[in-house]
């Protein structure tokens, strides 16, 4: 990139957060635009990985996302699966990764291959399954102790359109999110609630974060990038849209 090239990109960030400390940022995240053109130069590439049980509902969320659809019924994801979501914030172009793994024990070790390489975890259970919320804990830990520099997490209580059914509280939920730093939400693929939310929200705060970090600097984040691939780096190289 050239010395005009990396002025014009600096310009870019800075206009598109010169007033946000003046405007909501529930009013910020709705204006992020998801966007067809998947070969689009882009500013950002960020990692996101989703974990939880299975069955939680990572790939109703992921689809809800991407494609806006829903299925009362997925098989469940063997391994890992992978879907890419361009983004629009201003003039900031963002491509998302976006990383469903599997919930089952056996994959566990698949999963250990992404989340060294994540920005930032969405730790999913169901509301209605007071077990998957009990296992949360050991999806933090294995997530965290693996990825000491994730940059923004959360935890999502998932399937809330089924009260009543409901075994975990958005008390309970919203006092372990407290107890590990993390953004509560609850949400619904089904009914689409909060869907667009976590996914634009988790891309305004990485944006917001290499802001107050400086720009430049971007390229030098202490995360292990996949091979022959930058985290973060500003026009990285173009990869395949799975989306």
């Amino acid at each position: 990139m050239n010395e005009e090239e990396e002025n014009l990109d600096r310009e870019q960030i800075n206009n598109a957060n010169e007033d946000e400390d003046d405007e909501n940022e529930e009013n910020i995240i709705s204006k992020i635009e998801k966007l067809n053109d998947f070969d689009k130069n882009h500013n950002y590439l960020f990692r996101f990985c989703l974990l939880g049980n299975a069955g939680v509902g990572k790939t109703s969320l992921i689809t809800r996302f991407c494609d806006d659809a829903f299925k009362e019924n997925y098989n469940n994801t063997i391994g890992v699966d992978f879907r890419v979501v361009t983004l629009k914030y201003k003039d900031i172009i963002s491509k998302i990764h976006i990383w469903d793994t599997a919930g089952q024990e056996r994959f566990r070790s698949l999963a250990l291959n992404y989340i060294n390489n994540s920005h930032g975890f969405a730790f999913i259970y169901d509301v209605t399954d007071q077990q998957t919320f009990d296992d949360i804990n050991s999806w933090i830990t294995l997530a965290l102790d693996k990825n000491k520099k994730s940059i923004f997490n959360f935890l999502i209580g998932n399937k809330c359109d089924n009260e009543k059914q409901r075994q975990v509280s958005k008390e309970q939920g919203e006092k372990l999110a407290k107890q590990n730093n993390f953004y509560f939400m609850e949400t619904s693929a089904k009914n689409d609630e909060n869907v667009k939310k976590l996914f634009n929200y988790f891309t305004y705060k990485l944006i917001k974060y290499y802001k107050e970090n400086k720009y430049e600097e971007s390229e030098n984040i202490e995360l292990s990038p996949t091979k022959g691939e930058e985290l973060a780096t500003v026009r990285p190289s173009q990869s395949n849209c799975a989306c």
